[in-house]
């Protein structure tokens, strides 16, 4: 790949990062679902599998590893990732954040990569950006929780306040029941 083409690259997954280079998982996980691997590897698979394969095979050139992936073991990959990437619904974005991490050193790597060892590797990208989808979604059901009941609301309708009526004319005959009782006790106790 071409140093241009590495930099649009790295400016393009700028808007999928913090402010302090760390991975925005929520704008990775807001990317929409028809524009993610699984379905545009039904629209056209080969061309998702070449992308994929040049992505890995412009990693591959900067890793300082003393055995990298053949041709054969990239197509594995490449096609690994596409038929498993319907499991947690996986965007090129992914791939290409994963590979960026890569090849800067922030994975370790074993001095020798084969196509199981490459996979295992990228599954611990897969299981943090897992852990920090249920942190967000957590995080979203505390926010709306916080915001209480959505069925409640200020305007009453005409069966609530029938309800409330009806208790409160039932606490007033029961107050006048119990004023009577009192008032015919005392008669009671007069009248001895």
């Amino acid at each position: 790949m071409e140093v241009g083409n590495k930099v649009e690259v790295a400016i393009i997954l700028k808007q999928f990062k913090t402010n302090d280079g760390n991975i925005n998982y929520p704008a990775v996980l807001s990317i929409p679902s028809n524009e993610r691997i699984p379905e545009l590897a039904k629209q056209d698979f080969r061309r998702v599998l070449l992308l994929i394969i040049g992505a890995i095979t412009v990693a591959m050139e900067s890793l300082a590893v003393k055995k990298r992936l053949n041709e054969i073991q990239i197509l594995d990959c490449a096609e690994n990732i596409i038929d498993t990437s319907g499991e947690d619904n996986l965007s090129f974005e992914d791939i290409m954040l994963f590979l960026q991490k890569l090849t800067r050193g922030e994975y370790k790597l074993p001095a020798e990569l084969d196509t199981e060892k490459f996979m295992n590797v990228f599954e611990v990208y897969r299981e943090q950006r897992h852990q920090e989808y249920h942190e967000l979604q957590y995080n979203r059901h505390l926010q709306y929780k916080s915001l209480g009941d959505a069925n409640r609301s200020a305007v009453a309708d005409p069966l609530s306040e029938h309800f409330a009526k009806m208790g409160d004319r039932m606490s007033t005959l029961k107050n006048q029941i119990s004023e009577l009782k009192q008032e015919n006790n005392s008669l009671k106790m007069d009248n001895l």
